[in-house]
């Protein structure tokens, strides 16, 4: 009887052992990311998103993971500089990504932006023109390197309204 008690405990160690230990699928962990960001709990959406990384770094979806990283550093943890090392890793991990192109101008947007290093969005932002001189993002960049450093308070903006309207008459062109 004394045999048949020890393995039984045994046996249950071992399947409780098994259990615990069992790897989440990639659709699990990412299910459990996108959880926590639409719960609005963002360390913990990083965290999955992260031990995601981990698990699977040959996944066909790592690119998007380091781009979703780069969002939630930014708008959710305000932490500007881990946004822009997500965006960086994505960049020279997978230069054919479809998130290359808009992680290159969020490079220097956060830099600009959010940082205020004006000599490393200069880079990245020119780094951008290089690579990317006809894309439609390109005239943004432009218009950043322009007025960089200025305060968008301060930057009188061209809205469509002709060169003969007056501003103080609700757009109404003069006569």
């Amino acid at each position: 009887m004394k045999y048949w008690h020890r393995l039984g405990v045994l046996f249950l160690a071992l399947a409780l052992a098994i259990a615990c230990g069992t790897k989440l699928t990639e659709e699990q962990l990412r299910a459990k990311a996108v959880d926590f960001e639409n719960k609005e709990q963002w360390d913990e959406a990083v965290k999955a998103y992260d031990k995601l990384l981990k698990a699977y770094p040959k996944s066909v979806k790592a690119d998007e993971v380091l781009y979703r990283l780069g969002v939630l550093y930014a708008n959710n943890l305000k932490d500007f500089t881990k946004s822009i090392d997500s965006y960086r890793r994505l960049v020279e991990a997978y230069p054919n990504s479809s998130f290359v192109i808009q992680s290159t101008f969020m490079i220097g947007y956060r830099y600009a932006n959010d940082i205020k290093n004006l000599d490393e969005a200069r880079k990245a932002y020119q780094e951008f023109l290089q690579k990317y001189p006809n894309h439609e993002l390109a005239s943004s960049v432009r218009w950043e390197l322009d007025h960089l450093g200025q305060d968008i308070s301060s930057i009188e903006l061209q809205l469509g309204n002709s060169a003969n309207s007056d501003s103080t008459s609700g757009g109404v062109a003069k006569k």
